[in-house]
């Protein structure tokens, strides 16, 4: 960890669910534990489903979001939009790498 940055790789997963579908890459289970640890100390604000807000970067692509404990045992999942996975020409099975800056 570089101060409140993150960079990790994981391919694109996708869930359905009854009525939407998700495209999504899950966090190191360390790296999870060690933002749900931080998110407690730093968030003045409890936010919606125990999500933190973060800037993601991926190749030459920037913007902001939030990170969910969702799936997998509670590991953080980012969520990929369709104009996000357009842009960076990628679908499910595609491996990518992302940086996340925790932005309290």
């Amino acid at each position: 960890m570089e101060g409140l940055n993150y960079t990790f790789t994981d391919v694109i997963k996708v869930w359905q669910g009854s009525k939407s579908i998700w495209h999504y890459i899950s966090l190191p289970e360390q790296m999870s534990d060690e933002i749900h640890t931080l998110s407690q100390y730093h968030q003045t604000k409890r936010r919606g489903w125990g999500a933190v807000k973060v800037e993601v970067t991926v190749q030459d692509q920037q913007w902001q979001t939030s990170i969910f404990p969702v799936f997998e045992g509670g590991r953080y999942a980012l969520f990929l939009k369709a104009d996000v996975r357009k842009k960076l020409g990628v679908t499910v099975g595609s491996e990518i790498t992302v940086t996340l800056k925790l932005t309290f």
